[in-house]
């Protein structure tokens, strides 16, 4: 009789394994606020997409707003993403990212975790950054241009810089790549033509090395693809000869396709991908949810893409 028992309750046992639903089938969908920083370039709008597919992927609900590089926008979408309190959890790449905290701040007492990505903030219960080391992106430039510079120019240089300073992590990067080019080729090898912030068209870009396209320039260096790209454009049209174009972060068709078709001026940029910075920060929400502990700060990996690598490439653009 005993052991008939024990058959019946393992029985039991069994069968309620097979048809319980997993966790996944008994909890709500997560629904998720991203506050992007903005859509102004081929990146930024490929995360921009890269959120909606994964998290439709994942089976989650997801809004995002387009701060449009300005930090009082930016401020106004999280509080009204805190307001609604229907989110369980807000994703941002902040435009300002000391001038957010009061604001994040606001989410952690309604009880919102915070998860940054891209650019990070000091906000004190932030889960998690999930980036790439901004300093090495300068510093990947500056070590392709030193290169460039010994074998091509007699180990001395000219270079044009595109800062853009109205966020903190693009502000590393013309910093680090300034340093490292002095510190690879020496100070008195390096000659600053310009040193300029373009803000952020691919027109005030290109207006800037327009005006200053009669001085001789060896290399033009991009913050981002916006004024990487615009600084090609300028010199296409005014028939420069001697110049090349890098740009410190490139994704997509239009970067990778110069490089692959051999364009004249664009030759070289540092390649981030948006699936993988979005496929870490949704990988830390997950995680989080589920109990698990998570880094505070996360990187991906870079590389550098030029004429040498760029049939690896092609692949993430050609159908």
């Amino acid at each position: 009789m005993k052991k008939h028992l024990i058959s019946l309750i393992l029985a039991v046992a069994m069968l309620l394994c097979f048809c319980a639903p997993t966790l996944a089938e008994t909890e709500e969908p997560l629904n998720l606020a991203v506050a992007h920083i903005t859509m102004y370039d081929e990146w930024c709008k490929a995360v921009y997409d890269e959120f909606v597919a994964q998290c439709e992927a994942r089976g989650w609900k997801v809004t995002i707003a387009d701060g449009n590089l300005n930090a009082e926008t930016q401020q106004k979408q999280v509080e009204d993403f805190i307001a609604q309190g229907d989110y369980d959890a807000i994703l941002i790449d902040p435009v300002n990212s000391d001038g957010i905290i009061p604001t994040l701040e606001q989410a952690g007492e309604a009880g919102i975790p915070v998860f940054a990505f891209d650019s990070g903030t000091d906000y004190e219960d932030l889960v998690t950054h999930v980036a790439w080391d901004h300093a090495e992106t300068g510093v990947l430039c500056a070590q392709w241009v030193a290169d460039y510079a010994n074998e091509n120019l007699g180990g001395k240089v000219r270079v044009g810089v595109l800062a853009m300073l109205n966020a903190v992590h693009t502000q590393v990067r013309s910093e680090a790549f300034v340093e490292e080019l002095e510190n690879l080729l020496g100070a008195e090898n390096v000659t600053w033509v310009f040193n300029q912030d373009f803000g952020e068209t691919r027109e005030s870009a290109a207006n800037i090395v327009t005006n200053n396209i009669m001085k001789p320039i060896d290399v033009i260096w991009g913050a981002v693809d916006n004024a990487a790209i615009g600084a090609t454009t300028a010199l296409e049209q005014n028939g420069a000869t001697g110049t090349i174009v890098v740009s410190a972060g490139g994704w997509g068709a239009e970067p990778f396709g110069l490089i692959n078709e051999g364009n004249p001026y664009y030759k070289m940029c540092i390649a981030v991908s948006a699936a993988n910075i979005v496929e870490l920060t949704l990988d830390s929400v997950e995680a989080y949810f589920a109990g698990e502990e998570i880094p505070k700060s996360q990187n991906i990996e870079l590389a550098i893409v030029d004429e040498t690598n760029i049939a690896d490439y092609m692949k993430y653009v050609e159908e």
